[in-house]
């Protein structure tokens, strides 16, 4: 059956998967996880996933002027949003640095973060990113708000049958 995969309803991050071969059951149990964190707030409409175009190099033969090989370098994956109201533990989690319930300190050195992040559509599609690398910073968005604006893009999990990417219907998620 074809699906139309519809905007977002969910997001979540959690500490990246370092095992298994990520399975909706898998999925499910990562959502139940303490540590699991929902983002509550996805400013206006400022999520997308956007795959990039790839890039293909053509080599011609210089004899008979016909392409003989192809090589193809795919585009790249992510999933960009900005959190409109959030609290100082999340910035810290996302962006680096230390948080307590009053205040955010910037760390002296910038730090890789790498999490889980998981974005279930509308239509029940779970959009899940193992070990994804977050870039994230403060931002002004249209209407003034300063928000936590971050990008995750899916890395090599560097775990052998562990996708860098996966894709479940809400019925596998159990």
């Amino acid at each position: 059956m074809a699906k139309t995969i519809v905007s977002i309803k969910e997001l979540f991050y959690a500490d990246e998967v370092t095992s298994g071969a990520l399975t909706g059951s898998e999925v499910a149990a990562i959502l139940l996880k303490t540590t699991t964190k929902k983002i509550t707030n996805v400013h206006d409409t400022t999520w997308v996933y956007e795959e990039a175009e790839g890039s293909t190099t053509d080599y011609v033969n210089q004899l008979n002027a016909k392409v003989y090989y192809r090589d193809y370098t795919p585009g790249t994956t992510s999933v960009s949003f900005s959190v409109g109201q959030y609290e100082y533990q999340t910035k810290a989690d996302l962006q680096g640095g230390t948080a307590t319930a009053t205040s955010w300190k910037r760390p002296d050195i910038a730090t890789l973060i790498y999490k889980c992040i998981i974005a279930r559509t509308k239509d029940d599609t779970y959009i899940v990113f193992p070990r994804a690398s977050i870039t994230a910073r403060g931002g002004m968005v249209e209407d003034k708000l300063i928000g936590l604006l971050l990008t995750a893009v899916p890395m090599d999990t560097g775990v052998t049958g562990l996708p860098s990417e996966a894709w479940f219907d809400s019925s596998e998620v159990i």
